[in-house]
């Protein structure tokens, strides 16, 4: 059965949800004109397209719009779009859950198939459960190293497991409106409704602009995220930095196609640096080595959460990730801006 109607209002996917949308689809949405028209705000809003948000006050109505909005942003056919789309959601949820008792997470996480049990202070689930999960292999405040195990059992503070939370929600969105997009049919879709998705794919490629392809350029150091700049500044320093700066330093700069050997040279300063062991990890990270997955560079969210983000001044403070600050930065200069890369100086704040 559904859950009751404020927690659907707020968690539109809990378990039973989909009881009360049986039926909506692309091909009759416009039937139901309040759900397309809510569905299509929550897209804009959360796509930063538009300010104007309507919070639907029927749970019906708050399942419908957010089944019928992931539809609308399958069927966009953008896959950044589908992504961006998802992390906003994601953040939303994280929102609300930091605004509720930490009792509804269990429902939240075993509609997202995540199994948990708390104890009034700490969440915790079998190292096999955690193991099994998607998603969070990127993000380092959720990698097991940081995280308390006992006895094949893992530990997680709220604040953590919350994260954990939007972490797996992120990826499970992403999945499944990737999946929808290769099932939907551009003619089966209602007009109406093919109208709206088609404005919003315009007004979101025209918002975001051609995506720089940073990888054809050299690499600008005075362009780094200020971030970037003010780690690779300590270790030049010969400061031994926290492990979660030494992965987003590594891991940005194999992003923007730096080699092993260029890398390594940002490191070399360090006291503790051995090249060895140096080569091995950052080989690691780029795919050369074990499983040969390549790492990605760690969200803005989790780089403040981790304390590893040292500026949320001008452009920082819209910041979702480091590369997206590279590639506006460039975009920037490539326009003529002589304040491109110039947030914080660099330095903490």
């Amino acid at each position: 059965m559904p859950a009751g109607s404020e927690a659907l209002k707020k968690y539109p996917f809990l378990r039973g949800a989909e009881e009360l949308v049986e039926g909506l689809s692309l091909t009759n949405l416009s039937d139901f004109p309040r759900v397309l028209e809510l569905a299509e705000k929550k897209v804009r809003y959360m796509l930063g397209l538009s300010r104007e948000r309507d919070d639907p006050t029927d749970k019906r109505d708050a399942v419908a719009a957010f089944s019928a909005s992931l539809a609308m942003a399958s069927a966009t056919g953008s896959r950044r779009l589908i992504r961006s789309y998802a992390s906003a959601l994601s953040r939303e949820l994280e929102k609300e859950l930091s605004t509720d008792a930490p009792d509804i997470y269990k429902e939240v996480a075993a509609s997202l198939g995540v199994p948990v049990e708390f104890d009034g202070k700490e969440f915790r689930m079998s190292l096999l459960d955690y193991l099994s999960l998607k998603g969070i292999d990127n993000e380092p405040d959720l990698l097991l190293p940081q995280l308390k195990v006992e006895r094949g059992v893992v530990y997680f503070q709220v604040n953590v497991f919350r994260r954990l939370i939007s972490t797996v929600f992120r990826r499970t969105l992403v999945e499944k409106m990737e999946s929808q997009m290769r099932e939907l049919s551009a003619a089966t879709i209602d007009p109406k409704v093919k109208d709206a998705i088609a404005s919003i794919s315009a007004e979101f490629s025209k918002r975001r602009g051609e995506e720089v392809d940073v990888s054809s350029l050299s690499p600008i150091e005075s362009l780094f995220p200020p971030c970037v700049k003010f780690w690779t500044s300590e270790m030049n320093k010969g400061i031994n930095i926290p492990h979660q700066a030494r992965f987003l330093v590594a891991t940005f700069l194999l992003s923007i196609d730096m080699s092993v050997d260029d890398v390594l040279k940002y490191f070399s300063h360090t006291p503790d640096y051995d090249e060895r062991i140096a080569r091995y990890q950052i080989e690691d990270l780029a795919g050369q080595r074990g499983s040969g997955k390549k790492y990605s560079v760690p969200r803005c969210e989790t780089l403040r959460t981790s304390g590893v983000c040292t500026c949320r001044q001008g452009l920082c403070q819209h910041m979702t990730h480091p590369l997206l600050y590279y590639k506006i930065s460039i975009q920037k200069r490539l326009n003529g801006d002589p304040n491109a890369g110039r947030d914080c100086a660099g330095s903490l704040s």
